[in-house]
């Protein structure tokens, strides 16, 4: 039976499955899908496509969102973020994130550091919120992406990362906003199947 959560879930997809095509109509180009069709054409072995679990029972992929204040060191990872339901997302063994710029922002860089998430980072792990202590990535590599507008940013998200504010001009703070989309691994089961690379947001 399926839980609350997801049928929720599922619902609002449902609701928003055309939101890419229809803004299309309005700007001349399906923006997400350009950015799918470069992925697939990176990856000819591969099996692209939209997370799903059965008829109405698609993944939304391609979300727009604005973050222009902090976020605390995270890592986004479906096998443990969701593993209290069962999600196809679980099964992914690798998962990343792209992000496409949309807005020239001052600020709002983000880090990602070199420390995944494994069992062990839970000892870091803050209680009153989703993020991890500093001390998890202390003296650990960090690559910095400082966006600019239209540029297109994929990385390992499970890799911790944070995100800087955006700074204010003129008094005013720009939103910055992104085209995003996760992206996780399922290997093939067999010498007959590809492996999938399935979306999601």
């Amino acid at each position: 039976m399926m839980c609350i959560e997801k049928m929720q879930y599922f619902t609002e997809c449902q609701k928003h499955i055309n939101l890419h095509e229809n803004l299309k109509q309005k700007i001349g180009m399906n923006i997400w899908k350009a950015v799918i069709d470069r992925v697939i054409s990176l990856l000819p072995d591969y099996d692209v496509a939209v997370a799903q679990e059965g008829p109405d029972k698609t993944y939304f992929s391609g979300i727009f969102r604005a973050i222009n204040d902090s976020t605390p060191i995270h890592c986004d990872w479906a096998p443990y973020d969701s593993r209290t339901e069962d999600w196809v997302i679980n099964q992914v063994t690798q998962q990343a994130v792209f992000n496409l710029y949309l807005t020239p922002v001052k600020g709002g860089k983000t880090e990602v550091h070199d420390c995944q998430w494994t069992e062990d980072a839970m000892e870091f792990r803050d209680r009153s919120s989703y993020g991890y202590s500093e001390k998890l990535v202390e003296n650990r590599k960090t690559a910095v992406i400082q966006p600019g507008a239209a540029d297109l940013c994929i990385f390992n998200s499970r890799n911790m990362h944070q995100v800087f504010p955006v700074e204010k001009e003129d008094g005013k703070q720009r939103s910055r906003l992104t085209l995003s989309s996760f992206m996780g691994l399922i290997p093939a089961k067999g010498p007959s199947e590809r492996p999938k690379l399935i979306l999601w947001s």
